[in-house]
C-alpha cells in the first residue's frame, strides 16, 4: 500500500503527471529511526501512511530545513536512501513553488 506524493497547486491534484515519489509501509521503521535523529512533523505526518496529508509550500520549505542537516549524521543505508528520497520530493515541491500532497493509495 503505497502512500504517493504528488507536487501540485491546482484541483487535480491526482493528476499523474506530477507523481513526483511513493513510500511503502516497510519504509516505518526506517521514517521511526529518522524521528530519532530530527523531531520532524514532515516525518510525523507521513508516518500516518493510510491519511492524505497535504503540506503548504511554507511547510515543504521547513520540512527541508529539518531533514537536510541529518545527510551530516551516521545512518543505516535504509535509513539513508529514504532521507535521500524525501528531501528529492520536498526539493522538488520547492524548486517548482508547488504545494506537496501525501495520498494514501
Amino acid at each position: 500500500m503505497p502512500f504517493d506524493f504528488l507536487a501540485g497547486n491546482g484541483p487535480q491534484i491526482r493528476n499523474p503527471a506530477h507523481h513526483v515519489g511513493s513510500i511503502d509501509h516497510h519504509e516505518l521503521p526506517a521514517i521511526l529511526r529518522l524521528l530519532a535523529h530530527a523531531d520532524s512533523f514532515f516525518l510525523h505526518r507521513i508516518f500516518g501512511l493510510y491519511e492524505d496529508q497535504t503540506f503548504s509550500t511554507q511547510e515543504v520549505e521547513q520540512a527541508l530545513s529539518h531533514l537536510v542537516p541529518l545527510l551530516a549524521h551516521p545512518l543505516e543505508s535504509d535509513d539513508r536512501t529514504l532521507l535521500h528520497k524525501l528531501i528529492a520530493v520536498l526539493a522538488y515541491a520547492q524548486v517548482t513553488q508547488q504545494s506537496l500532497h501525501g495520498v494514501a493509495d
